[in-house]
């Protein structure tokens, strides 16, 4: 058994699955074998940057823009609005911008309010018309571990789920290679966890 300890206090359980990224989790469990840990401090990752945007209007018509533009700061505009009515969102109009890089890179660490404004610019190129105004509120969310970085042999490098702990399990995004990251790969790697421990622990 495990305990795990919440806020609330701690709580007994016969299996733990972890859905952190493979840094965090040596951080958070001491004992893990060694050579599973070469693994997990063998992985490297893209951070990101995000920022979503309620304008009071739609900056395109365009659902999912990738950009492959250096100059500009944002790799993909994604305006979930052009894919579901504005009408179930009040009318308003929501833009998620994203951007990977490496930790170091400056957007990682900007402020936020600065980051917005950097973009500014930027989204007059997709939309000349684009106005300030338009942004009624805004949010930047960041992620050290966004995307696991595939490098050769990378097959070989892929921890396995079972940890080397009794009862503890990792799943996260560096599994679902040779697929990209994405929610319906998630979903699967989450059936196949949860029957990798049921058959683990056995009937009852």
């Amino acid at each position: 058994t495990w305990d795990v300890v919440l806020p609330e206090g701690a709580v007994t359980v016969d299996a733990v699955v972890a859905t952190v990224p493979s840094p965090v989790l040596l951080r958070l469990v001491a004992g893990l074998p060694e050579s599973y840990r070469t693994k997990l401090s063998g992985l490297t990752y893209e951070a990101a940057a995000v920022a979503l945007l309620q304008l009071s209007q739609p900056l395109s018509d365009i659902y999912w823009l990738n950009i492959a533009d250096p100059e500009l700061p944002f790799t993909g505009i994604i305006e979930h609005t052009n894919f579901m009515s504005p009408g179930d969102y009040d009318g308003k109009h929501f833009v998620y911008l994203s951007r990977y890089m490496e930790p170091d890179h400056p957007y990682f660490s900007m402020p936020e309010a600065d980051l917005i404004e950097e973009y500014i610019p930027y989204l007059r190129r997709i939309n000349p018309s684009f106005d300030r105004g338009w942004i009624e509120r805004w949010w930047v969310f960041r992620e050290r571990a966004a995307q696991p970085i595939v490098t050769r042999d990378y097959s070989e490098q892929i921890p396995d789920h079972r940890t080397g702990l009794p009862n503890l399990y990792l799943a996260n995004t560096s599994q679902i290679y040779p697929e990209d990251r994405g929610t319906n790969y998630s979903v699967r790697l989450g059936n196949r966890i949860a029957e990798l421990v049921t058959a683990d622990l056995g009937p009852g």
